[in-house]
């Protein structure tokens, strides 16, 4: 190769990857250099370059709903008249999410809930006397939690009567 061959590879070189790739000995490329268009010429490649890429994909659109007319199947990409979302609008949305996301995490940290572990039983420390009998005892906890009913009064096994009691007292009232 002349010494002008040699410049006009290394030029061209440059030109497309701006002389700042560089490549290991395995093969990887390391660094890719930013596209910054410098000239009018450069810039005007790099908007062709974008919008071929638009046609191809409104062109895969295209085909992608032809097909789906033709084969009676339903159209994936719809016609739409709502009005896209702008950058401050989504950031809004999207703070207003975050701020219910973490109110919710910050309420429930706070709140006494007994069915995740809470205390249970009351602030001052003592179970109430439910049932009236002048200590706290494992009735009023089950009528605390609603096994037994709250007037339940305690169960006092019943004297039966003999025959001649009866007949005593039977005799008791016709006497007066």
């Amino acid at each position: 190769m002349s010494g002008i061959a040699k410049a006009g590879f290394s030029f061209l070189k440059n030109l497309t990857t701006g002389g700042k790739k560089s490549i290991t000995p395995g093969g990887a490329i390391n660094k890719v250099p930013t596209n910054i268009p410098k000239t009018e010429i450069q810039k005007k490649i790099r908007d062709l370059k974008i919008e071929t890429q638009k046609l191809k994909g409104s062109g895969a659109k295209l085909d992608q709903t032809v097909f789906e007319i033709q084969n009676k199947k339903p159209i994936t990409f719809k016609k739409s008249n709502k009005k896209s979302e702008s950058k401050k609008e989504a950031y809004k949305r999207i703070q207003g999410e975050n701020t219910k996301v973490f109110k919710s995490m910050i309420d429930d940290a706070f709140k006494e809930k007994k069915a995740k572990g809470g205390r249970v039983g009351l602030k001052g420390g003592s179970f109430p006397d439910l049932n009236k009998d002048g200590k706290t005892t494992f009735a009023d906890v089950l009528i605390g939690r609603g096994v037994l009913p709250k007037n339940k009064k305690k169960m006092v096994a019943k004297k039966t009567k003999t025959p001649m009691q009866k007949a005593i007292k039977k005799d008791k009232k016709r006497i007066i």
